[in-house]
């Protein structure tokens, strides 16, 4: 499933105490811009996506990850 697979990244990227969809750039502490850029090397390269650095600038909450990774993976 693509929430734990998205858990597992979240979990190894920062310490988090509890995953929820409400995360998000503004209350996960840690979550800075070079950390983004970590993230979003990690999802591509757990996912085997591509994500366009203007996507990549949205991609600042699970809800929206979780979302764009369903429409690009099968």
């Amino acid at each position: 499933m693509i929430a734990d697979r998205v858990e597992t990244i979240f979990r190894q990227s920062f310490e988090i105490e509890k995953f929820t969809e409400d995360l998000s750039i503004d209350n996960v502490p840690g979550w800075d811009s070079m950390a983004h850029v970590g993230l979003i090397l990690a999802l591509q390269k757990e996912f085997g996506v591509t994500i366009p650095p203007a996507e990549a600038i949205e991609l600042t909450n699970v809800k929206n990850i979780i979302q764009f990774l369903s429409k690009r993976t099968a």
